[in-house]
């Protein structure tokens, strides 16, 4: 299997599809409330429902299945991860819980070149989630690929800090991020500073990877990943939530570059408890430069992707809010055509 990927625009070739079996809803414990409710307080939290539905997973599964033949028919080849015991308890010497999924496939694997990058992620369910990928991963190293494994986090109580919600909660004691933190642009790369990435985080990937320019924005949406926010589309174009960024405070890495400001997104309905916004819809994968999978349901979007000369292919992910990933979070490219390119000045 080769390994090469540099951006989230060049003709894809291979990609991961994640899968929903087995998925359940995070132990209450600081890392679930910093990553995923940062402000509910605990009480709050223990009233959530402890699993999914059977017809979440059913959907989900449905949806990642026909996401999984769509990008075949497009040519892309397809791998999916082993389907993983979540619901069986994850120890360490201080605190111990349960799984969570491997719906996600982008959050917790980072891939720079030819390089896989294992990422610290702040979720104690998270700690062994990739090892769903490990067999895949050992065939992309086997094939020639470098695979790397950022410090392991502790992930002790302290590590979060919820006293005052108006900065991320995520402190700076250890290397902490998901892979989702990020947007690769070739030679550069954004790393957004919030409750799922910290500067420890961005400090790390720039020592590892010095070749690299790694810009950090911290302005945009403290929440968590950035891939709802920040998308680009291709070399000088960019997708923008409106709601989160605007004329003065878009990162400014994008200065020369035309911007689409977008927040008409339409509502996405979603059972139990929703573990994300709307804003989901901008979670979009691109197969190529001038095509995308896309939501099918947000037509306002797909006209004015269109109108920029990108085609759309509609697709569903039913239970997108409930298990919390749009098409580029439940997908991970491990090749694109192309080379490492610098696109700023």
């Amino acid at each position: 299997m080769k390994i090469n990927s540099n951006n989230g625009w060049d003709p894809l070739k291979d990609v991961i599809v994640g899968r929903a079996e087995h998925a359940r809803t995070p132990d209450v414990d600081p890392s679930m409330r910093n990553f995923m409710y940062a402000n509910k307080d605990y009480e709050d939290l223990y009233e959530l429902p402890k699993q999914h539905n059977k017809k979440t997973i059913n959907d989900a599964i449905e949806d990642l299945d026909l996401l999984s033949d769509t990008l075949t028919n497009l040519g892309v080849t397809v791998h999916r991860p082993n389907i993983h015991p979540h619901y069986k308890t994850i120890k360490s010497p201080f605190w111990e819980t349960k799984g969570w999924y491997n719906y996600c496939p982008r959050d917790l694997i980072l891939v720079l070149n030819k390089t896989l990058i294992e990422t610290p992620s702040s979720m104690r369910s998270r700690m062994f989630e990739t090892w769903c990928y490990r067999d895949l991963m050992y065939e992309a190293f086997i094939d020639g690929a470098n695979m790397i494994s950022a410090p392991k986090p502790m992930l002790l109580d302290n590590a979060f800090d919820f006293s005052d919600l108006s900065r991320p909660t995520l402190m700076n004691d250890e290397i902490l991020f998901d892979a989702a933190n990020i947007v690769r642009m070739g030679k550069d790369i954004l790393f957004q500073i919030s409750n799922s990435g910290n500067r420890l985080g961005a400090d790390w990937l720039q020592r590892t990877f010095p070749n690299y320019n790694i810009h950090t924005t911290e302005k945009s949406y403290s929440g968590a990943h950035i891939d709802s926010t920040i998308v680009p589309l291709r070399p000088g174009l960019v997708l923008l939530n409106a709601d989160r960024t605007s004329k003065d405070s878009y990162p400014a890495i994008f200065k020369s570059w035309d911007k689409i400001f977008f927040n008409d997104w339409v509502n996405i309905d979603y059972e139990g408890t929703a573990v994300c916004e709307n804003a989901i819809a901008l979670n979009l994968l691109s197969v190529k430069e001038d095509l995308v999978i896309v939501e099918k349901a947000q037509l306002p979007l797909i006209k004015i992707l269109e109108k920029h000369g990108i085609d759309c292919v509609g697709l569903q992910l039913r239970s997108t809010r409930t298990l919390g990933g749009g098409f580029h979070c439940v997908t991970l490219d491990l090749n694109r055509e192309g080379s490492l390119e610098s696109y700023f000045d």
